[in-house]
């Protein structure tokens, strides 16, 4: 079936998130608390609590069934209430992941992002499904004047990929079909797996040359970039209109 929408991913997608971006977060949020502790410490600490959150918030044998939906704003300012207890540090958590917050608004893109966007656009419908708050998404794109045929965040569908509910929402909007839609991502479970379950192409945006996961589902594509998997996708597809 022709190619007709490309959905992507946003953060280590289309824009960077690396860790030093975190730890600059996690000075200036020591800094104005008066915290006594290295921001790599508290990033750490903090950190062992965000991922344990990543872990159990999805049911990924039913995804009806998984926890009631939490936002990263109040998930990351419980790990701060917790990081802090554990530090033994008179922080503000709510303050912090509001920081937080401020930091995933303002992350800089990849060379080729804007390119692949202007030229993805002139020939397919393109789309963004992302595991994100509204009210980062919101300032980034708006940052950088971009906009799209459909932009769904986990709290927008109240769920985080790779539960179909996202997934669903971002295809049913665009107005295209599972078989009709590639999507972009560097996560293999979250990105590739999540859109291979529903049907959809999913293209392995795999920048650093990781290893795959043999125990899910395959990559149609396995790209270091946008540049060449706008290549691959002309070379398969062809042009089509949107």
């Amino acid at each position: 079936m022709p190619l007709r929408a490309v959905i992507c991913d946003v953060y280590n997608t289309l824009f960077r998130n690396e860790t030093s971006a975190w730890i600059e977060t996690f000075g200036e949020i020591c800094q104005l608390q008066g915290l006594t502790v290295p921001p790599q410490e508290l990033y750490d600490v903090w950190k062992s609590y965000e991922v344990g959150f990543r872990r159990i918030r999805t049911n990924l044998e039913r995804p009806e069934a998984s926890l009631p939906f939490k936002t990263y704003r109040t998930a990351w300012t419980e790990a701060f209430a917790d990081a802090f207890r554990d530090l033994g540090l008179q922080g503000d958590p709510q303050q912090a992941a509001a920081m937080c917050v401020d930091g995933m608004g303002t992350r800089e893109p990849f060379e080729d992002t804007f390119g692949f966007l202007e030229r993805a656009g002139q020939r397919w419908r393109v789309s963004l499904l992302t595991n994100a708050d509204d009210d980062f998404i919101s300032p980034l794109l708006e940052r950088h004047g971009l906009s799209f045929h459909s932009v769904v965040t986990s709290e927008s569908a109240q769920a985080y990929k790779p539960a179909p509910m996202g997934f669903l929402r971002v295809l049913r909007e665009t107005g295209v079909s599972p078989e009709e839609a590639v999507y972009v991502g560097d996560t293999p479970l979250d990105d590739v797996h999540g859109a291979r379950l529903l049907g959809m192409r999913a293209a392995w945006l795999n920048r650093n040359g990781a290893n795959w996961d043999a125990s899910l589902l395959a990559p149609d594509y396995d790209v270091s970039g946008l540049d060449e998997l706008e290549r691959a996708l002309e070379t398969q597809e062809g042009v089509n209109q949107p």
